[in-house]
């Protein structure tokens, strides 16, 4: 009998989680909860928008305790952990959601709710906390420790022992030189190449990345 699952988002990244999900064959996804008008009525991938997080305690009370987040994010992750931990608190449990084809290493440590994509490497003892997002074709290496909230673009690569805070956005493509640390919601944009530690809230940009400045805080600077 397959556990019945409610989904948080309706847009992109809900899509890949139902896909993979429908892989797993372990879960009914009884409906998707939406703020976004726009997403209101709508269905992905034949999951229908049911309502919005108002009925998240009447579903619990129906006995559907598992959830997903279908909640994605290009930058700031920020929204992505509020939601969840609104969720979490109300009484959910998030569900994991691994594509088949990813590989993941039995000696690798994966927290609640965490979501690896397709082709996506996840080696040998590396850590992924809570609300994870290791993307398509994505590489962590082992002994990486990936704090809650993070997520790992499409096609970046991690090179060995890398430490990733909270809520960090490592872009599409990027690349991570080994034994780096990533500050607390620091971004790395697509492409770059760290090859030195990140402080908190920067962005990084480049190759090799550097501190990213908008033009007007150059020009000032420059005066």
């Amino acid at each position: 009998m397959k556990s019945k699952v409610i989904g948080i988002g309706a847009g992109g990244h809900a899509g890949v989680i139902i896909d993979i999900l429908q892989l797993q064959d372990q879960y009914e996804i009884v409906g998707l909860l939406e703020r976004a008008a726009s997403l209101k009525e709508q269905t992905r991938l034949g999951i229908p928008v049911i309502g919005d997080d108002t009925l998240l305690p009447e579903l619990l009370a129906q006995g559907i305790t598992l959830a997903f987040l279908g909640v994605g994010g290009s930058s700031d992750n920020r929204p992505r952990q509020q939601i969840y931990t609104r969720v979490k608190q109300s009484g959910f449990t998030f569900v994991p959601a691994i594509h088949p084809s990813a590989v993941v290493a039995r000696s690798a440590a994966l927290a609640e709710g965490i979501v690896v994509g397709p082709q996506a490497v996840v080696a040998a003892e590396a850590q992924l906390g809570e609300n994870v997002i290791v993307n398509s074709g994505a590489i962590v290496e082992h002994e990486c420790c990936i704090a809650d909230h993070a997520h790992v673009a499409t096609g970046a690569h991690l090179a060995g022992n890398v430490h990733v805070a909270t809520g960090v956005h490592i872009g599409i493509g990027a690349v991570v030189r080994q034994g780096i640390t990533i500050g607390a919601y620091a971004i790395v944009g697509a492409g770059a190449v760290v090859v030195k530690d990140v402080p908190p809230e920067t962005v990084m940009v480049g190759v090799p990345a550097k501190k990213y400045q908008p033009l007007l805080e150059r020009d000032r600077k420059k005066s």
